[in-house]
C-alpha cells in the first residue's frame, strides 16, 4: 500500500470559494475506495471552517518553525471525515484571524509558510508519502521543495493545474521565505512564480480536462508558460473532473422542492421553478423557459457576450433568465440592471447559496456557460443531471463534456458555438429555445442523453491511480 497526501487551499465542505474545493473534496476519497492507497489531506485551518467541524477536530502536534526570520508557531489538527482522514495547518496570524481565505495582500508570505508547514509537519507525523498531490498555485512551491531541502523524503509530487491564468507571482525577494538558494526554475520574468516552480519541479503535471491540457501548450491559453509546458507535455496529462452524484441528483437532492427522474422531469420542472420563484419573490412565469447562469461573474465566463445581445433577446425573445453569481462589480451592476429593465423576465441573486443553486439547477430548461475558456468546468456536469441543457462555447473541459445536438440523427446532450462572438451565441441559445418550445419529442431525448451521462469521480480516480503507479 502506498501513501499519498493531497495538498490544497481549499477543501470541500470545509472551505470552499471555487471549483478546486470541490474536486479535493471528492476525488482522494474516491481514490481510496479502489483500495490498494492510504490518502491522506491536508488545508488551511481557516478562521471561515464551519464550528461543526473545528469542534471534532483533534490537537495532533504543534511546533515552531524558523519562518521569515521569526520563531513561528505551527499547530495540526486531525478530522476523519467518511474515510479520509483530514489535517489542518493552524496559525492564528496567517488563517485563524482572518474573515475571508483570500486578497489580504500578504498572500505570497501566507502560502509559503503553509507549504513548509506541510512538509515540517509531516517528520513530527511520522507520515512520509510515497507521492505528494499539489493543486494550483498555492502549493506549486512543494515539488521545488522536495528537490531543495526534502531530498530525505523521496517523494514524488504531482501538480494539477486546475486554472492556469493563477500563477501566484510575487517580488522576486520573496524566495527567501522558503530558505532556499536562488534557482531560475522559480523565477519568470523577473518575478517569483509559485506555479512554474511546479511546472519545472513536479514529476507529474495534470490538468482538469484533455483539451484543456492541450490548450495551454498555445500561446493563447498558456499565459506566458506556453513553452515551458511544451518542454513538458510528455510529463502532462488531462482528466476530466467528476461530480459527487450521491450531492447531485434530482432523485434524492434534499436542497429542492420536487424530487424528480427523467420520468417525472417536466413536473418536476414545472414545482421547483413555482418554488424558485417564491424563494426570489419574483413573478416570472414558471409555463416560459428558463435560462439559467450559476457563475462567478467575471471576464472568463463569457458574460461579455450576454451583455452584447441579451436586451436584443429579452426584447425579441419569449424566455425567463435567473443569474447567481458575484464577481467584479460591472458585472453585477449591468445584471441588476437587466433586472430592473425586464423585470418580468430577469431576476438577479448577487452572492452565493449553495441550496439555491442547486433550486436553480432543478428548475431551469437551459444552462449557459459561454466561457472565453474553461479548463473543466462543473456547472455543466452537474446541470446535466438536473436535466439543464448546457448551451457552452467550445472550449476546455466543455468540448470534453458537451456533445452537440445533432437534429438529423437526434443525439447530443446539450448546444455549443465555437467563436467568442455574441451573436454565434445568440442562434445557438435561440435554438435551442425554439426546439424547447416547439419539438418535445427532440427536448425530451436531450434531456434523456443529459441526465444519463455519466461524470462521476469513479472514472476520474481509476485514471489519476494508474497515473499515480507509473511513479512508483
Amino acid at each position: 500500500m502506498y501513501k499519498i497526501l493531497h495538498v490544497s487551499a481549499e477543501v470541500s465542505p470545509f472551505v470552499k470559494i471555487g471549483g478546486l474545493a470541490d474536486v479535493v473534496g471528492s476525488l482522494p476519497s474516491e481514490i481510496k475506495r479502489l483500495r490498494g492507497t492510504e490518502i491522506r489531506v491536508i488545508l488551511p485551518y481557516y478562521k471561515v471552517i464551519p464550528a461543526k467541524y473545528k469542534k471534532k477536530c483533534n490537537d495532533e502536534v504543534n511546533f515552531n518553525i524558523n519562518f521569515d526570520d521569526k520563531d513561528t508557531y505551527v499547530g495540526i489538527k486531525s478530522l476523519k471525515k467518511g474515510n479520509i482522514l483530514y489535517y489542518f495547518v493552524d496559525n492564528e496570524y496567517f488563517f485563524g484571524s482572518r474573515d475571508k481565505v483570500y486578497n489580504y495582500g500578504d498572500e505570497s508570505k501566507r502560502f509559503a509558510f503553509f507549504q513548509l508547514a506541510v512538509l515540517e509537519s509531516l517528520i513530527h507525523l511520522n507520515f512520509i508519502p510515497d507521492i505528494i498531490h499539489v493543486h494550483d498555485w498555492h502549493t506549486a512551491m512543494i515539488p521545488l521543495l522536495l528537490k531543495r531541502r526534502y531530498l530525505e523524503f523521496n517523494t514524488k509530487s504531482v501538480l494539477s493545474i486546475h486554472n492556469l491564468a493563477y500563477q501566484g507571482i510575487f517580488p522576486l525577494q520573496d524566495f527567501k521565505l522558503f530558505s532556499i538558494n536562488y534557482t531560475p526554475d522559480f523565477e519568470f520574468e523577473g518575478f517569483l512564480n509559485f506555479l512554474k516552480s511546479g511546472i519545472v519541479s513536479a514529476d507529474l503535471l495534470t490538468t482538469v480536462s484533455k483539451t484543456y491540457a492541450r490548450e495551454i501548450l498555445t500561446d493563447y491559453f498558456g499565459y506566458g508558460l506556453q513553452d515551458l509546458l511544451k518542454m513538458r507535455a510528455h510529463d502532462l496529462i488531462g482528466i476530466v473532473n467528476g461530480i459527487d452524484y450521491k450531492k447531485y441528483n434530482p432523485k434524492t437532492d434534499k436542497l429542492i422542492a420536487k424530487n424528480y427522474t427523467y420520468d417525472n422531469y417536466r413536473e418536476g420542472k414545472q414545482k421547483n421553478k413555482q418554488s424558485l420563484f417564491k424563494t426570489l419573490h419574483t413573478n416570472l412565469n414558471p409555463k416560459k423557459p428558463l435560462v439559467a447562469i450559476v457563475s462567478r461573474l467575471v471576464s472568463q465566463k463569457g458574460i461579455d457576450l450576454i451583455q452584447r445581445v441579451f436586451s436584443e433577446m429579452l426584447e425579441i425573445d419569449d424566455f425567463n433568465y435567473v443569474v447567481l453569481g458575484s464577481g467584479e462589480k460591472v458585472y453585477e451592476d449591468y445584471f441588476i440592471d437587466l433586472e430592473e429593465k425586464y423585470p418580468k423576465k430577469v431576476k438577479t441573486y448577487i452572492g452565493y447559496s449553495n441550496k439555491l443553486a442547486q433550486q436553480i439547477y432543478a428548475s431551469s430548461d437551459i444552462f449557459l456557460m459561454p466561457s472565453k475558456y474553461e479548463p473543466c468546468g462543473l456547472g455543466q456536469i452537474i446541470a446535466l443531471k438536473y436535466g439543464s441543457i448546457p448551451v457552452v462555447r467550445e472550449t476546455g473541459g466543455l468540448v470534453d463534456t458537451i456533445t452537440p445536438y445533432n437534429e438529423f440523427n437526434i443525439t447530443g446532450n446539450g448546444f455549443s458555438f465555437t467563436n467568442f462572438n455574441a451573436h454565434d451565441m445568440m442562434h445557438v441559445l435561440r435554438y435551442a429555445i425554439h426546439i424547447y418550445n416547439h419539438n418535445k419529442e427532440a427536448w425530451d431525448k436531450i434531456v434523456k442523453q443529459a441526465m444519463e451521462t455519466d461524470f462521476s469521480w469513479k472514472q476520474s480516480a481509476k485514471a489519476y491511480r494508474k497515473a499515480y503507479k507509473k511513479l512508483l
